[in-house]
């Protein structure tokens, strides 16, 4: 089974380590096996002979004090396991700076976010300040597979997905899959079920059906497959759910809007303004909302100038505007059209009215995510 790891650079440990940068481009291949990878430094293990790899050219080259089979390293530390005992060896000076028992049961993973160690055994997951050398979080639950990003955990376990935060919010999701490897990237889950890879959320989302392996770097999974291949996570995610935002001084109004889409349409999300300064704000926070509805007439901005000042940025180019407006002459909709606006409703709004238009442009939001 390939492995990848992703810091500086992408390391593929396949019948020797494979070096990558992330273009995708190959660098070299070093024969080596039993490798642990941290930023662009990585240890090879053979019996008690390390070997240290610097900027992926070798460092030196010592004799471990004891054998380990199972371990991660960082810059000054490598983390070993076996059965309950927790090993942490100093690289420089190679010395043993602690050993302890850490767990009830036999360790299964470990995983380092900054000074956090996470432990995962049979029974439960212990989290351990690697500077203090103090356990700071215990939570006693049987795991089957077991991420986190430092900030959310997600736990694997007899078909439930449980995904926890350090405010003790726990969610559980049923999930019929038999999952290999399960990972957490700012809240987004991502499952490989034997060579099916998918992001997990409101609904599994398949992602590619060729995956050997993968990894998550800055907002990008790299999946192992006959080359490695890159997959940008916002625009998995923005295909999964379409976003609108309707703009309108009338809470009413608004409240029409939002209702058509949430009654009528799966995977949407509605955000609301109530001018078009806040619209505005809203969009800064959530460029990737695709479809908005814009009133003409509003205080603090209207609708022609909050328009003006979307179509000025070109981030927004995509964004399918429609305007809700009491005004529908000619010489107003042929303004309209020139501000880039894709279509108009007249109000008072209905919603029979209202879902045909978004219907259609859901329809063309999906059509260009499929180009």
């Amino acid at each position: 089974m390939a492995k990848i790891y992703t810091e500086e650079f992408i390391y593929v440990a396949r019948k020797g380590l494979s070096i990558y940068d992330y273009n995708l481009e190959f660098l070299k291949k070093e024969e080596i096996q039993n490798v642990a990878v941290f930023k662009n430094n990585f240890l090879s293990l053979k019996d008690d002979e390390a070997k240290f790899y610097k900027n992926n050219e070798l460092y030196y080259s010592f004799q471990l004090s004891k054998k380990i089979d199972n371990f991660i390293i960082n810059d000054y530390y490598i983390f070993s396991f076996e059965k309950t005992t927790l090993t942490i060896i100093s690289i420089i000076g190679n010395k043993i700076v602690f050993n302890a028992n850490v767990a009830k049961s036999d360790i299964k993973k470990i995983i380092l976010k900054d000074d956090l160690l996470f432990i995962q055994s049979e029974t439960a997951i212990i989290v351990l300040n690697i500077f203090k050398k103090k356990i700071v979080f215990n939570l006693s639950l049987e795991t089957q597979l077991f991420d986190t990003d430092g900030q959310n955990m997600v736990v694997f376990n007899k078909g439930i997905i449980y995904k926890f935060n350090f405010d003790k919010k726990i969610e559980k999701e049923k999930v019929e899959l038999n999952i290999d490897k399960i990972k957490i990237e700012k809240e987004n889950i991502f499952i490989q079920s034997e060579e099916n890879l998918y992001l997990f959320g409101d609904e599994l989302t398949l992602i590619t059906e060729n995956c050997l392996d993968f990894d998550i770097k800055n907002e990008f999974i790299y999946s192992v497959e006959d080359e490695i291949i890159k997959y940008n996570i916002d625009n998995l995610k923005k295909n999964d759910t379409i976003k609108f935002l309707s703009v309108d001084d009338s809470t009413t109004m608004r409240m029409i809007i939002k209702n058509a889409i949430k009654n009528n349409f799966e995977n949407v999300e509605v955000f609301e303004a109530k001018d078009g300064k806040k619209a505005l704000s809203v969009l800064e926070e959530n460029p990737d909302i695709d479809v908005i509805f814009m009133d003409w007439n509003m205080p603090v901005m209207n609708g022609r100038d909050a328009v003006i000042k979307i179509r000025e940025n070109s981030d927004y180019d995509n964004i399918k505007i429609i305007m809700a407006t009491t005004e529908g002459g000619k010489e107003k909709v042929s303004e309209m059209i020139s501000y880039g606006v894709k279509g108009y409703l007249v109000k008072p709004l209905k919603p029979t009215s209202v879902v045909p238009v978004v219907e259609k442009m859901i329809e063309l939001v999906k059509e260009e995510r499929d180009v």
